[in-house]
């Protein structure tokens, strides 16, 4: 565990007001542009290393709790729904997509007196929006799956949305925690079962009230196509297949695992699941990923409040997973590991609820003390390398390399060296699967003969996207393959001396 200070004491949050940035940059920082919003506002804010306002988005709508600067420029936010039921803490009930002039693209509700979208959303690669949201159930429904009092509650579910026009959206993929339950409170109702004997399965009697679950951060692993949440009431982070059908996911068995939407891995509380252990998170946020070309690919990262202890704490997990993707389990036992990979705190480090994180490309780590809105990047060792106070409430925040293709249109008046990539790149098709058009970007470091090029599964030519000389820079290409079968196809970027292959997928 690193326990550091930063190099400056901090004022009173009241100093500051909601305007003034202190900054600490040092030359360990990982240099980008910085995206957040303010909780509860209209706005969100991109700024440089020095802390300095390069963009500012004022949106339609209240919103401000989750919010992704995607690559094609636009902004993907969550919102504060004009109608609807289910008002508790952290309820949104819209989805945004907004252009760098402010220009709604795409709005979608999910908010009714039955169900309401709450908190995080996650982009994913396809294009689709994965919501975590409340829906309603009755005292006499929760009496009758085994709840020990007459309570009502809202259960989570997890919806995937396709965007369609302007404001539509099909449901393609959904999950509900109400389908994986167990209780031994009641062997003439539903659920029945030893709790210690299914850790696959939340115990519905470890409700206290209606918002008993409470999820607040969501993030998708495109590689093992799995899930994690965070859930703030029952201080774990749950882990659950997404390669399910809908079906599936509503059962206990099928998916690449197995077990259909059953709780592959979870940590955190393991008396939870009636096993011996140590509760580690008391309140928690943030549930992420780290992406795979990172430092640390493929661990999970949450924010852990530590509320009532006065200090927080960033924790990494490497769950004990073989490389397919399955977790190793002793029957009784809580999960592993023991004690996290690495972890991060401070004695004036402390936000009693809410918190956000990130891991960088040179390994700092990038948190968020949401209450005070103080931000910070901190190295392996726990230093502090930059810091940022906003004031206000951040919830989350997102640094962006210069070269990120996000970045390329919104930025007015940066310098366009600072844009210039720092080596030749090809990233993955957006989106993908698709059909029939999909988009290409790529990075050159330097002017080079340029090819992208699309060959099919047999490893035959099918198509020329770009044959030609290009300066440094980085670029965005559209792909048609309305005269193609569906299958699986390879694009080729020859840039120079350097040659990247990704795979990408029609289905039609």
């Amino acid at each position: 565990m690193i326990n550091a200070h930063r190099p400056f004491r901090r004022f009173p949050s009241w100093f500051y007001g909601t305007v003034l940035a202190l900054q600490f940059l040092s030359a360990q920082a990982f240099n980008g542009y910085t995206f957040f919003g303010v909780s509860n506002s209209r706005n969100a804010y991109l700024v440089n290393m020095s802390n300095t306002v390069v963009k500012t988005w004022n949106f339609s709508r209240t919103g401000g709790y989750s919010a992704y600067l995607l690559p094609d420029g636009t902004v993907l936010r969550t919102a504060m729904a004009s109608s609807g039921g289910l008002n508790g803490g952290g309820a949104q009930g819209v989805v945004q997509r907004v252009d760098g002039n402010n220009t709604l693209v795409w709005e979608y509700t999910y908010s009714t007196s039955s169900v309401r979208a709450h908190h995080d959303i996650e982009p994913m690669p396809n294009g689709n929006v994965l919501i975590i949201a409340w829906e309603a159930k009755t005292a006499a429904q929760a009496v009758a799956a085994g709840l020990n009092k007459s309570l009502a509650l809202w259960p989570e579910h997890i919806i995937e949305v396709q965007p369609v026009g302007t404001t539509g959206g099909n449901i393609v993929w959904q999950w509900h925690a109400w389908d994986h339950l167990v209780q031994q409170y009641d062997a003439s109702k539903a659920n029945y079962g030893v709790v210690k004997d299914h850790p696959e399965l939340i115990n519905i009697n470890l409700a206290t009230n209606t918002d008993w679950m409470h999820f607040n951060g969501i993030s998708y692993n495109a590689r093992l196509d799995q899930i994690v949440v965070s859930s703030h009431n029952l201080n774990e982070v749950y882990v659950i297949d997404h390669s399910t059908t809908t079906a599936e996911a509503a059962g206990h068995t099928g998916g690449r695992y197995g077990k259909g939407g059953d709780i592959l891995y979870r940590w955190g509380m393991p008396s939870n699941h009636g096993a011996p252990g140590t509760q580690v998170f008391k309140v928690v946020h943030c549930a992420i990923w780290i992406p795979d070309s990172l430092p640390g690919g493929g661990h999970i990262m949450a924010f852990n409040n530590r509320e009532g202890q006065g200090t927080s704490m960033v924790v990494e997990l490497n769950p004990p997973q073989d490389s397919a993707g399955f977790y190793s389990y002793a029957a009784g036992a809580a999960f592993g590991p023991a004690t996290p990979y690495w972890s991060y705190t401070a004695a004036d480090f402390y936000s009693n609820h809410l918190g956000g994180l990130q891991r960088l490309p040179n390994g700092n780590t990038l948190a968020v003390e949401s209450t005070t809105g103080f931000l910070r990047e901190v190295d392996p060792a726990g230093k502090d390398v930059w810091t940022y106070n906003r004031g206000g409430e951040v919830v989350r925040a997102l640094r962006y390399a210069p070269e990120y293709p996000g970045l390329k249109n919104i930025i007015a008046g940066v310098d366009d060296d600072a844009l210039v990539p720092a080596s030749v790149s090809l990233e993955q098709n957006f989106p993908n699967p698709f059909n029939p058009v999909t988009t290409i970007q790529y990075s050159v470091p330097k002017e080079s003969d340029v090819t992208l090029a699309v060959f099919d599964a047999l490893g035959r030519h099918v198509s020329d996207i770009v044959r030609r000389p290009q300066k440094a820079g980085t670029y965005t290409e559209s792909f048609d393959a309305s005269a193609l079968p569906s299958g699986v196809y390879f694009y080729r970027l020859t840039a120079g001396s350097v040659v990247l292959t990704k795979r990408m997928t029609l289905i039609k």
